[in-house]
């Protein structure tokens, strides 16, 4: 692999506290790691300014000054990826994925051999997804996607025991959609990749909301039991906590379907018989966490840590993983997760319209 000289970004929005002001200060400013402050010497930084970016605005002119005071380059697109040796797509704050235009003309004019992260999902659907890795294949582009979720700390630090029998998961997220199914994904998947097997695709997607998803837990489609145990990692908890800094037992006491706003889940039914809940529940905890049950009747659990402002140094994690593999060129994570997670956003968008539908897709089965 040669030295790396040369990082580009393909901006879709710029402000600050977004993943393209974390990212880029980064790369350009340097980041604590390992125990330091480390500095990416000797590496030119540019930034291509799409969307919004090229007409005068608050996101330009944050550019601008990073341009005036440390040296960032700004460019248009085919300028900036030509040369780089490797390549951040960050789409808008609010999106899932970046435009499919602009990863493709990303990709078009990647020189030979660079390494290319998407921040976000590759694409919301498979088809998508498979047509961008075969034009990066094509281009002899390594290509990865995600978020800090996959690098973040766990609080505490535990991973499934290597080839373990998993019998079901669950996760909690927040946000509106199709953020908060894919930071779900994003979440829960790198920790199912380890069970025996590994990951070997979804046969089936149904979703539930308000009412039927708590009929749901009580029918077993999904656990109270480890609904309890992710919960009990949260350091958020909503409801009398923040009136009074008293500390409740959410499940035991039924609280969680009076606090939860606008509830609703996805449940997955993966092809080697894990059953997995994605569960998005505004109004109950403010953090990530997520539970497993392994055949044995034990449980895992923890908080997928996100370090407040401004700093956010969970993205010095993801940094120190992207400076790795923009160095060697070996992806951080298997290829068939980019694909998986597009394929299941689609599958998501798609019950979420028919509430209660059992869909399947056999084209998720395995990838």
């Amino acid at each position: 692999m040669p030295p790396l000289r040369q990082i580009a970004f393909v901006l879709e929005d710029f402000a600050l506290q977004s993943p393209a002001q974390q990212l880029l200060d980064r790369f350009l400013l340097g980041y604590r790691r390992a125990g330091g402050f480390h500095k990416l010497d000797g590496i030119r930084v540019t930034a291509a300014r799409g969307g919004d970016l090229q007409s005068p605005s608050a996101a330009s002119d944050l550019l601008r000054a990073r341009a005036a005071d440390v040296g960032l380059q700004l460019t248009d697109l085919p300028a900036a990826v030509r040369d780089a040796d490797a390549l951040v797509i960050v789409p808008r704050t609010a999106a899932a994925a970046p435009t499919e235009a602009q990863l493709t003309a990303a990709l078009m004019h990647a020189r030979r051999g660079a390494a290319c992260f998407v921040f976000g999902a590759l694409a919301t659907n498979l088809a998508a997804a498979r047509t961008l890795a075969t034009l990066a294949a094509a281009r002899q582009v390594a290509l990865a996607s995600g978020t800090t979720l996959p690098t973040t700390w766990r609080l505490p630090q535990v991973d499934l025991p290597d080839r373990a029998v998993v019998a079901e998961a669950l996760i909690v997220v927040q946000s509106p959609s199709p953020l908060a199914e894919f930071h779900a994904l994003d979440g829960l998947l790198p920790v199912l990749e380890r069970r025996a097997g590994g990951e070997r695709g979804v046969r089936q997607v149904k979703f539930l909301a308000g009412r039927e998803l708590w009929r749901a837990g009580d029918r077993r489609e999904w656990s109270w039991p480890l609904l309890s145990a992710a919960l009990s990692r949260s350091d958020s908890p909503q409801g009398d906590a923040i009136l009074d800094g008293r500390t409740q037992d959410l499940v035991g006491l039924g609280l969680v379907p009076k606090l939860a706003s606008n509830p609703r889940g996805w449940l997955l039914e993966h092809t080697d018989g894990v059953r997995t809940a994605l569960l998005v529940l505004d109004g109950v905890v403010e953090d990530f966490n997520f539970a497993v049950r392994l055949a044995d009747g034990s449980n895992l659990s923890a908080q997928l840590f996100r370090a407040p402002a401004p700093a956010q140094e969970h993205y010095s994690q993801l940094a120190a993983t992207l400076e790795d593999f923009f160095r060697t060129g070996m992806q951080p994570w298997p290829a068939s997760r980019s694909l998986l997670t597009a394929g299941l956003l689609d599958a998501c968008r798609q019950t979420a319209a028919q509430p209660g539908v059992l869909l399947r897709t056999p084209e998720l089965s395995l990838l």
